[in-house]
């Protein structure tokens, strides 16, 4: 009685019943790999819930962080220790299923027209959230986090002109780490970042809604896929079921940044194998490539660290944010498009997706290079010099013949998406089963 009451006194102020029972009724994509975005949205729910929590037990001042930080690494307290864990964990996985996610929109072909921004937006909220990962593991001033904010540090004096000013205003001071280093990354990572990617996120959803989800069903007249209740809504609380589960399980069975073995950040201390997060690797893999060689342009010197850690990053992200545009007048398909594509229908673009996947995970390898001429018995300028020869020369290679192998399976399967007749067909009879169909002469 009380619900129906309620819910009347709602319709007959703001229309509610005939706004719920739209969204009912809504339809969504009912695909394995669109549950890619809902694992991203739910990582970044756990984050903001456990992240309110720590921010009671932070203390953001530099002399006090680390000892803060200390507290819930401490075994003996689970329930900080547990939570702290669950945040860092998030963090790592909230990245890799953007990351993913935007990779089947990339090789799909999901970003074409009308979709260009929405692709923007969620390349914007994969950088966003990267930075936000580095400045919450910055935070606690403890070694490892150290070393990476004197990197940091360089590279923002490496910015022609404006280089001292930026490392001051990043620091918080003339030297480093300046007394309100750890307060800014605070302010950073607590307020204006978490909200920033909130944005994003609910445009990016906004737009989603308006222009109706992709499909890979051939059939542009028509939205496929599941209503909201009851099919999407079970299947979407079953990804957030297993999303906590397997944060749960990652937090109590495998310790992440164990800060107490890392000891506090001492400016004369630079640890041996120091790496950031994975996600921030590849900056690393890219400094340790870079040439040693400074350059001077109209009269200015320019450091080394600028060309990997400030040029490589940027040129990358601007290409891949206006990627939508460059293959649309390559391949001058400049149509809107409602249904998605397999990767092997354009090998332009599973050639440049290729080469960029190469060489991200060489990156990520190269910072770890002292680690691995160790492990490998090389030297380490053997080493450094056979990953900056396949930095240029793998992508290539390894580009041309993914685009090759594309275009090799589609001259196999037609436009339509008929299979050549000598393939063998398994169609669902009534029983439940398969029948084979026999094969055809080529």
């Amino acid at each position: 009685m009380i619900v129906r009451r309620t819910a009347a006194w709602l319709d007959e102020r703001f229309g509610s019943n005939a706004l719920l029972h739209a969204a009912l009724k809504k339809i969504y994509p009912d695909h394995w790999s669109f549950y890619l975005g809902e694992f991203a949205l739910y990582f970044f729910m756990v984050l903001v819930a456990t992240g309110v929590w720590l921010t009671f037990a932070f203390d953001a001042s530099s002399e006090n962080a680390y000892v803060s930080v200390l507290a819930l690494a401490d075994r003996h307290h689970p329930i900080g220790y547990v939570i702290r864990q669950i945040h860092h964990w998030a963090a790592v996985c909230f990245v890799a299923a953007i990351l993913v996610h935007m990779g089947r929109i990339f090789f799909t072909g999901a970003f074409r027209r009308p979709r260009e921004l929405n692709w923007m937006v969620g390349l914007c909220m994969l950088a966003l959230a990267s930075f936000t990962g580095f400045t919450g593991y910055s935070l606690p001033n403890d070694g490892l986090s150290g070393t990476g904010l004197r990197i940091a540090y360089s590279v923002a004096l490496s910015i022609p002109l404006i280089g001292r000013w930026a490392a001051n205003v990043f620091v918080g001071g003339d030297d480093f780490p300046g007394a309100q280093l750890t307060t800014h990354l605070y302010t950073l990572h607590v307020y204006f970042l978490p909200v920033a990617i909130g944005a994003l996120l609910g445009l990016h959803l906004f737009l989603v809604i308006y222009q109706k989800h992709t499909q890979f069903v051939p059939d542009p007249e028509h939205v496929v896929g599941r209503r909201f209740w009851p099919d999407y809504a079970l299947r979407t609380l079953a990804a957030l079921g297993a999303t906590l589960a397997v944060l749960a399980l990652l937090a109590t069975f495998f310790e992440i940044n164990p800060v107490a073995d890392y000891g506090p950040y001492r400016t004369w201390i630079v640890m041996n194998g120091a790496v950031p997060d994975w996600y921030a690797a590849f900056l690393e893999g890219a400094l340790r490539l870079g040439p040693s060689t400074e350059l001077r342009i109209a009269g200015h010197p320019i450091p080394p660290v600028f060309w990997p850690g400030l040029v490589l990053p940027t040129v990358t992200f601007l290409f891949l944010l206006l990627w939508p545009i460059i293959e649309a007048r390559l391949t001058g398909d400049r149509a809107a498009h409602d249904v998605l594509e397999p990767p092997s229908r354009v090998p332009l673009r599973v050639g440049v997706g290729a080469a960029l996947i190469f060489d991200g995970l060489l990156l990520t390898i190269a910072a770890g290079d002292d680690q691995t001429a160790a492990t490998l018995h090389v030297r380490l300028d053997t080493l450094v010099w056979a990953y900056r020869i396949l930095l240029f020369a793998g992508p290539l290679l390894v580009g041309v013949l993914a685009a090759r192998i594309a275009a090799e399976m589609r001259a196999r399967v037609p436009a339509g998406g008929a299979p050549p007749p000598d393939v063998v067909m398994l169609v669902r009879n009534d029983r439940g089963g398969y029948d084979e169909e026999e094969p055809q002469a080529g």
